[in-house]
């Protein structure tokens, strides 16, 4: 990755108003039946949700092994209907998209990068839309050295956090709603599974932002007002992938309500 931060965000002309965000995380498509899991639920959101005025959400883990051409070919026919059908869609990536999730490479995660990211130089990305500006970071970037790239954990690395102060302080998003999403559980702490750099990421974001999303444990817990952030949400696996333990975890997607910074849940498909 030969530049982190692009200073030039990206501007959508396409939405005024941000009025509703839709979360999704961890698909694993190519895990069991996720694929036709993922399926049902894209066509719930396009028959259900309103395009106007809506940004989708994936926290990474979008396939289950960013080496099998299957899965990743599965993951652009998906995002390709939503988009299709007018939903503007954002992404970051997670452990399984850059390797098997316990092994990372980074020749995968350059593939991936190039296919599902083409037009992000890098992260942290910025996209300005109407009222509400939209932080991706990539946690597992910082894994890709040959020692860090076993098990599961997260890191965004001294460059990208540094990169991320800039956006923070940047005028051009003080008005605005602030959304930053990510794929490692920034709140739990788990051995080889944790974010291992959280404590200099709330130093960055802690009570200047207004929504914090991620996945990666699948838990789909809600920890409102954490480090001083009106919501913070895992997004659990959508597709309903087990999570920790195997705890059984519910096939839904969330909507968030920014005018009322309101949170509900459609899960209805699946009961």
């Amino acid at each position: 990755m030969s530049r982190i931060f692009d200073a030039h965000p990206r501007i959508s002309g396409d939405i005024n108003i941000v009025k509703k965000i839709i979360h999704l995380s961890d698909l694993h498509l190519g895990y069991s039946d996720c694929i036709e899991k993922a399926e049902r639920i894209f066509q719930n959101i396009i028959k259900r949700e309103k395009t106007e005025g809506t940004v989708v959400i994936i926290t990474g883990d979008i396939v289950d092994k960013g080496a099998s051409k299957e899965d990743l070919v599965a993951g652009l026919k998906l995002l390709a209907e939503l988009r299709g059908n007018g939903f503007t869609v954002l992404l970051c990536p997670g452990n399984h998209d850059y390797g098997t999730g316990y092994l990372n490479s980074a020749k995968t995660a350059d593939n991936f990068r190039k296919i599902y990211l083409p037009e992000v130089p890098g992260f942290p990305r910025l996209d300005i839309i109407g009222n509400a500006a939209f932080i991706g970071l990539d946690s597992t970037a910082g894994e890709l050295e040959w020692y860090n790239r076993f098990f599961a954990d997260g890191k965004l690395g001294r460059k990208q956090r540094l990169e991320l102060e800039k956006i923070m302080a940047d005028p051009a998003i003080q008005d605005k709603i602030k959304v930053v999403y990510l794929h490692h559980h920034p709140i739990h702490f788990l051995p080889l599974m944790w974010l291992k750099d959280r404590a200099r990421l709330r130093k960055i974001i802690g009570g200047k932002v207004d929504v914090l999303l991620f996945g990666h444990l699948h838990f789909g817990n809600m920890y409102p007002n954490a480090w001083g952030i009106k919501i913070v949400m895992d997004g659990g696996s959508s597709t309903g992938k087990k999570a920790l333990g195997g705890s059984p975890v519910k096939i839904r997607h969330r909507v968030i309500s920014l005018p009322d910074m309101s949170v509900t849940e459609d899960n209805f498909l699946f009961g």
